[in-house]
């Protein structure tokens, strides 16, 4: 034992050595590797976040070219879409936010560009959204050329349908649409869409329009929750 403990330690070290250099060689290059995904990553969402921004700053110039006041600041909370449902009967999408995060029944979502629906369900962490376009769907909402306020509808094609506006008033497609706030829901001003198509019959007593939603409601992978208290709602901004 004397005699042969050295030659073992000796070989004992080197495999060692062998086994701790290889070791560390898997976790550099799988540290590489990681770093590389998160890499990746930082930009995508980088490029996200420019283009969200760049987003906010056309709509803010969009609604200073209508005369429409700048937006209040709500509080906001940021949400990925994680799963969607636009079957024939619904359009609904799941975020990953839920009452942990402040989420309730009933508050807006939207985006940059304009509104997406509204909480529906909600739990723990995660919430499903009615989307606008849904055909059980509908929010206040007035043509900004005119003032004329109606209703808007979803009609399950990506599209809504502007309701309640008199065939007696002028209506051009390219019309902005925005929120009234008087449905409890979504506060005033707020974008819906724009006009896309008027169907003018002589002998009916209201048009029929057709909205385009401003927000992608049919590709969206990120929204925004507006934390909206029903205080908030009462504090109407006029258009002009």
């Amino acid at each position: 034992m004397a005699v042969l403990s050295p030659p073992v330690r000796g070989v004992n070290w080197v495999f060692g050595s062998v086994t701790g250099a290889v070791a560390a060689y898997v976790d550099l290059k799988g540290a590489r590797a990681r770093n590389v995904d998160l890499q990746t990553q930082v930009e995508r969402l980088t490029e996200e976040r420019d283009e969200a921004r760049a987003l906010a700053a056309d709509n803010e110039r969009l609604r200073a070219q209508l005369g429409l006041p700048s937006l209040p600041q709500y509080r906001r909370l940021s949400a990925n879409v994680v799963s969607r449902d636009t079957s024939l009967w619904f359009r609904r999408l799941i975020i990953d936010r839920g009452t942990l995060d402040g989420v309730k029944l009933d508050l807006p979502v939207a985006t940059a560009t304009g509104i997406v629906g509204r909480v529906i369900a909600v739990g723990p962490n995660f919430a499903q959204v009615q989307v606008i376009t849904d055909r059980h769907a509908g929010a206040g909402a007035m043509l900004v050329s005119s003032g004329e306020k109606g209703e808007v509808h979803g009609m399950d094609n990506g599209r809504c349908e502007l309701k309640d506006v008199s065939s007696a008033k002028e209506v051009s497609v390219g019309d902005s649409v925005v929120t009234t706030g008087q449905d409890g829901i979504y506060p005033r001003g707020l974008m819906i869409g724009t006009v896309e198509a008027v169907e003018n019959d002589p002998n009916a007593p209201w048009h029929k329009i057709v909205v385009n939603p401003s927000a992608p409601t049919d590709r969206l992978d990120y929204v925004m929750v507006l934390l909206i208290e029903p205080k908030d709602l009462k504090m109407v901004e006029t258009i002009k």
